[in-house]
């Protein structure tokens, strides 16, 4: 009886530090914004104009200074990357607030532009 007891507690406490996020992954929040971030860079270095004015600098440190933003490191990223892809339903969760957000930024570029374009006329 007692060692079907402890078994269950043992048990009982693995399990629930299975669902549990390590310390060391970046949070949901943070991982959301910072991949925002970075597709929003990769979209304006793909830029032709943004690259010629650019060309003269060093573009290699752009995603370490974006990371840097939020107090992480390349290191802190590709860990939790890694973490994520081994847990798919949260990486999932991610994407879909990364593309919530940038159809909203788009939406409100557009109008921002037809703004732009009526006050013109």
């Amino acid at each position: 009886m007692k060692k079907t007891l402890i078994l269950l507690i043992v048990f009982s406490l693995f399990s629930c530090n299975k669902n549990k996020q390590p310390e060391y992954v970046i949070p949901f929040d943070d991982m959301v914004d910072i991949i925002v971030e970075i597709h929003i860079t990769d979209g304006l270095l793909a830029s032709n104009k943004v690259r010629r004015s650019l060309v003269k600098m060093d573009t290699t440190n752009y995603y370490d200074a974006l990371l840097n933003n939020y107090n992480y490191k390349r290191h802190d990223f590709d860990t939790s990357l890694y973490y994520y892809s081994k847990n798919i339903d949260q990486y999932d969760l991610i994407y879909d607030e990364v593309l919530n957000q940038l159809s909203k930024i788009e939406s409100e570029l557009k109008e921002n532009r037809n703004r732009q374009d009526v006050k013109k006329e």
